[in-house]
């Protein structure tokens, strides 16, 4: 039934400025604004597998700083650390698992934004292919 995942969607009271953020914190390259009334209501950034958008909050009806779900997933976790760092982005203790490392920054809105890097042997596998292996013990 479920083929991907099509989009996830930050709440937010200002779009324009948090895409901002994002585009110049995290890179990200967004597809252009949703206007109404002369206002950013929604932008996009297209993933390879999936979609991060921001949205006004009264459209996704949460308030800024209740989303915590998006984790993005980089090349290199102690480089992305030491970037945001330096462009003085706090950024919270690394965690460590079996199958990954990772770690979190807060955008301007207060929204939690995980970055997430698979250990070499996890790369290229499922969420629930890496569940099960965390379950089995394997690493």
């Amino acid at each position: 039934m479920i083929k991907d995942v099509a989009f996830t969607a930050y709440p937010s009271n200002d779009v324009a400025g948090t895409r901002a953020w994002y585009e110049r914190v995290l890179g990200l390259a967004f597809a252009g604004p949703y206007i109404e009334d002369g206002v950013e209501k929604y932008n996009e950034a297209q993933l390879p597998n999936g979609c991060f958008s921001l949205m006004a909050s009264e459209w996704v009806g949460r308030e800024p700083g209740t989303a915590a779900g998006i984790a993005f997933e980089v090349d290199d976790l102690e480089s992305a650390v030491r970037s945001l760092r330096d462009a003085g982005v706090p950024v919270r203790a690394m965690e460590d698992s079996a199958v990954c490392r990772q770690t979190s920054i807060t955008d301007p809105e207060g929204n939690t934004v995980r970055l997430h890097q698979r250990k070499p042997q996890w790369r290229g596998t499922s969420d629930v292919q890496r569940r099960a292996g965390e379950e089995s013990g394997e690493d």
